[in-house]
């Protein structure tokens, strides 16, 4: 079962990345916003190497494959705190257009970053061992490392940043999709499966997407250039 999960996954996420193309286009690579799409390529990247795991075989190919996806995780997540900051600041918020809130959008990402390597994913991609469940192999870290802290943060500024676009533009998708992600910890489902997360996962980052284009056409205006976006 979840091979098929797994793989739907991360054929939806590829699918997100080509209907994102357009938005590049409009914008150029460097808009803070576009950065939802680099999350969906590490999560195209994660499920598919998971949905891969058996085809691949255990050994030093998918061990190595699988240290990446743990990597792309750290490097990749902290990244939503600017996407936040930059749905914001675009959609008018005064307090989002200061510098010193583009410094400390930039700082606390970084810190989520750090914080996750040190404590997180260098201890976990050293502890990788197989495991197979519910119909795939993947690699896992036999010891959970560093807690979901950078998660957590990250997950409440984003949350946060949801509730001042309901506010202000009664735009109700982006904290939905991150209280669905937090709601979606203790639900049970009806067959063995290790993919819940990752569903919410992808309702999270389509809920984001749906808001990034939601800003283009009601937040301050027309989609800019990357120059201007980073300005």
């Amino acid at each position: 079962m979840d091979f098929y999960l797994y793989s739907l996954l991360a054929l939806a996420y590829a699918g997100l990345l080509v209907f994102g193309f357009r938005r590049v286009r409009e914008t150029g690579v460097l808009s803070y916003s576009n950065l939802v799409l680099l999350i969906a390529l590490g999560l195209v990247y994660d499920n598919g190497i998971i949905a891969l795991g058996r085809t691949i075989g255990e050994g030093g190919t998918l061990y190595a494959l699988s240290t990446l996806r743990f990597w792309t995780h750290a490097f990749f997540t902290p990244a939503l705190v600017l996407v936040a900051w930059d749905l914001l600041r675009r959609t008018g918020v005064s307090w989002a257009g200061t510098p010193a809130a583009r410094t400390g959008s930039w700082v606390l990402t970084l810190i989520l970053v750090v914080y996750q390597i040190a404590f997180g994913t260098l201890k976990e991609v050293s502890r990788l061992v197989p495991e197979e469940k519910a119909g795939v192999l993947r690699y896992v870290s036999s010891e959970s490392a560093g807690g979901p802290l950078m998660v957590i943060v990250t997950s409440i500024v984003l949350l946060a940043a949801g509730i001042v676009l309901f506010i202000k533009q009664r735009w109700i998708w982006m904290a939905l999709g991150v209280g669905l992600l937090f709601v979606s910890q203790g639900l049970p489902l009806p067959f063995e499966s290790s993919a819940l997360t990752n569903i919410f996962e992808l309702v999270l980052i389509v809920s984001l997407w749906a808001t990034v284009r939601h800003v283009d056409r009601h937040g301050d205006g027309a989609v800019r250039s990357g120059r201007q976006a980073l300005a």
